[in-house]
């Protein structure tokens, strides 16, 4: 018998999508620590804050993070260039996605000819991750600094979800154990830095 569509389309997810398309976006390019891929930020022009809150995360909070050290060679692993796509909201509700190799933008695919090497691509739904409480308690703890809570949220699925580029074979059930632990590491550290 075959099951129904009806439940699965989200229609209002999809035309969000279809605007946000039409919409002009605007791209920023981030230089991080030396051996670290660059960071093109591609997002629509209204949301330039989102971009410069990933980019001072990127290069300032990121490399002080203690709880960093383990990512270390996974940023190393990663091709010299990765096209961050930031968007509100997936329309599958995911909190970001990594971009395998063939279903990447055009914008990437257009860099990485232009390059004449290889780009990586993930997606990031920054307003689905302001909203994630993946620690329940920790969170609670931090509830005054929200603004920590954001940041550290988008390393942990920035790093999730490069992880997943850098090691394709790694299963998500060890790929979300690391970035939860991250996640409560550097709220910790974060939230310490800002009292």
């Amino acid at each position: 018998m075959r099951k129904s569509v009806r439940g699965r389309i989200h229609s209002s997810g999809l035309i969000k999508s279809w605007l946000e398309q039409l919409r002009r976006r605007e791209q920023m390019l981030i230089r991080g620590p030396e051996r670290w891929p660059l960071l093109l930020l591609s997002y629509p022009g209204r949301d330039a804050a989102v971009a410069e809150e990933l980019r001072e995360a990127w290069l300032y909070t990121l490399p002080s993070l203690t709880a960093a050290k383990p990512y270390l060679p996974t940023l190393e692993r990663l091709p010299a260039i990765i096209v961050v796509l930031l968007r509100a909201h997936n329309v599958c509700t995911c909190l970001g996605h990594h971009h395998m190799r063939g279903t990447e933008s055009r914008l990437t695919r257009r860099l990485a000819a232009d390059m004449g090497s290889e780009a990586g691509e993930i997606d990031l739904a920054w307003e689905a991750i302001r909203e994630w409480r993946p620690h329940p308690l920790t969170t609670m703890r931090a509830e005054a600094f929200e603004e920590a809570h954001f940041r550290t949220g988008l390393l942990a699925v920035l790093l999730h979800e490069l992880e997943h580029l850098a090691y394709p074979d790694h299963q998500e059930r060890a790929v979300r154990h690391a970035s939860d632990d991250f996640y409560r590491e550097a709220l910790l550290e974060i939230v310490e830095v800002a009292r």
